[in-house]
């Protein structure tokens, strides 16, 4: 099995108080993994597996999470800014595009 990276989300202040005991977040991580992963589809190659649905991979998937064979990583709030252009009648107007990125934690496996 390659390597795969899914997310889940948490709160800033959650990841305050529970990074100083490891096991705390393992632990979060092995009880919540398959309630609150994504992405849910992922690709394999040419294939794709849908792990909403009952399927073997998705199985093995979760018995490495519970066995601790993953390792995780914070990923802090970002903010990302996309600028849009729009033309009419000869002018071009700027609209800037905010996005907020949850906190979450990267999760690889």
């Amino acid at each position: 099995m390659e390597e795969l990276q899914f997310y889940m989300d948490i709160s800033p202040k959650w990841w305050v108080n529970s990074s100083k005991d490891e096991s705390i977040i393992k632990k979060y991580i092995c009880e919540q993994f398959e309630y609150d992963f994504y992405p849910r589809i992922i690709s394999l190659g040419r294939k794709q597996i849908d792990l909403d649905d009952e399927n073997d991979y998705k199985y093995q998937l979760f018995d490495k999470v519970k066995s601790g064979e993953f390792i995780y990583e914070f990923l802090p709030e970002d903010e990302t800014l996309k600028e849009n252009y729009i033309i009419s009648n000869g002018n071009v107007s700027i609209n800037p595009d905010k996005k907020l990125i949850n906190s979450r934690i990267l999760i690889k496996i």
